[in-house]
């Protein structure tokens, strides 16, 4: 069971800080009498099912290279549901299963990015089928992860000699997670959880790896979160989950990682909080941000229309759970929790019926939340005191945001486009 290390390092803070911009005073977002604007940062291709479809960016992640990484699904036939869209012999509308990652390589570019002015790279993982399906969260980790050449996920299974010679590292990881049952087809069981990867070219291209049983270019993955709806990186290769299906906050550590397309995901070490009165609530195709900031979680609960944060150093411990891989994880009940912004405040502030999705650190000491609904975002301070509301007129389908250097940046799925807030000069 999980070796219970919660406190982030000191690195995780320093990142954050660098990849949320400016100090609190310094941030024309507080300014009550600062306009925005949205511009087109880039817009979603049409993607790999039939009838041909436009992807739909879902979420958003800043990479070491400064690069900003949307992860993208396509939408679902409407002929087909979660049952019956893959079934024994692949029958209905599996391809829309496919996820893939677009990344702009200039997110301040003063010209949209695209595939064919090279400012866009577009990848489809060669089984993104099951290890990226209808993805709803992305985050960047680590800088690097490293696997030994006695490691079992270094292993050939076919000669039971590894692969490697030496110690070999991965950079830029990320991870994503599903929101779905299953990541196998549609009559089976439960079988979906967080997949781990590098941002690296040389792996991740969309190509299967060279051996007869590579399986695309992951990392890791472990099988035990059904309809996840966010990610949020802690340290080294833990991540923080929001369980769509339990309402509960999971804990993943993938400890070692595997060589790219390997099937090892025994290693690794898990957790789950149950949040009792504070639940997170699912909305179907709607993805809700999760953010660390200190010991503290904080997560929209889109459909409890709240803000709610946890602290990761409490809870008690009350029995244990599995994954699908049989890995056995602590569980604990009665986290320390509590609501940052409540249902009626957010429907104060946004004119309706609340459903957030968005969330991202501005700086350490402020946060910002959107609106699925409206497309309103607001700007709140740790206290959970709101500093200012706007809209951005982009109206309902907002996704998941992040910011860079005090820019926030948007992945709108009615619009299949992901936009950066300027400001009006």
């Amino acid at each position: 069971m999980h070796s219970r290390t919660l406190k982030p390092l000191a690195a995780l803070v320093a990142l954050s800080l660098a990849c949320n911009g400016a100090d609190d005073d310094s941030n024309p977002l507080i300014a009550q009498d600062v306009d925005f604007e949205a511009v087109v940062l880039y817009e979603a291709v049409e993607g790999t099912a039939s009838p041909q479809r436009r992807w739909i960016p879902v979420d958003l992640s800043v990479s070491h290279q400064g690069r900003l990484w949307a992860v993208q699904r396509l939408p679902r036939h409407p002929d087909f549901n979660d049952e019956t869209e893959c079934t024994t012999g692949f029958v209905g509308d599996c391809a829309g299963l496919n996820g893939s990652t677009v990344a702009i390589l200039h997110p301040f570019a003063p010209i949209a990015a695209t595939v064919e002015n090279e400012r866009a790279e577009l990848v489809i993982d060669h089984n993104a089928w099951h290890f990226m399906r209808r993805p709803s969260g992305i985050a960047f980790g680590a800088e690097e992860t490293g696997i030994d050449p006695d490691d079992p996920g270094a292993m050939n299974p076919d000669t039971n000699q590894s692969t490697l010679d030496e110690r070999t590292y991965y950079p830029d990881i990320f991870a994503t997670c599903s929101e779905h049952f299953t990541g196998n087809l549609t009559d089976g069981g439960p079988y979906n959880g967080p997949t781990l990867w590098t941002a690296d070219p040389d792996v991740y291209n969309g190509e299967n790896g060279p051996y007869s049983w590579s399986n695309g270019a992951h990392l890791d993955m472990v099988h035990g979160t059904e309809y996840c709806m966010g990610l949020a990186w802690e340290y080294d290769n833990r991540y923080w989950l929001l369980n769509g299906s339990l309402g509960t906050i999971d804990h993943y550590d993938f400890v070692a990682p595997h060589v790219p397309g390997h099937f090892y995901h025994g290693d690794a070490d898990v957790m789950r909080f149950d949040l009792g009165v504070h639940a997170f609530t699912r909305v179907a195709d709607v993805p809700s941000n999760i953010v660390q900031v200190d010991a503290e979680l904080i997560f929209a609960d889109s459909g409890g229309g709240r803000v709610i944060q946890m602290d990761t150093a409490s809870g008690t411990p009350d029995g244990t759970w599995f994954t699908a891989e049989g890995i056995e994880g602590d569980l604990f009940v009665a986290p320390a929790t509590s609501v940052m912004i409540g249902e009626q405040t957010l429907r104060q502030e946004w004119g309706g019926e609340p459903v957030p999705s968005g969330l991202a650190s501005l700086s350490h000491d402020l946060l910002v939340v959107g609106d699925n609904a409206s497309g309103h975002l607001t700007i709140f301070d740790r206290e959970g005191t709101i500093i200012r509301t706007f809209d951005t007129g982009l109206g309902a389908g907002m996704g998941g945001i992040t910011t860079l250097d005090g820019t926030i940046f948007i992945a709108h799925m009615e619009h299949k486009t992901v936009y950066r807030l300027d400001v009006i000069e």
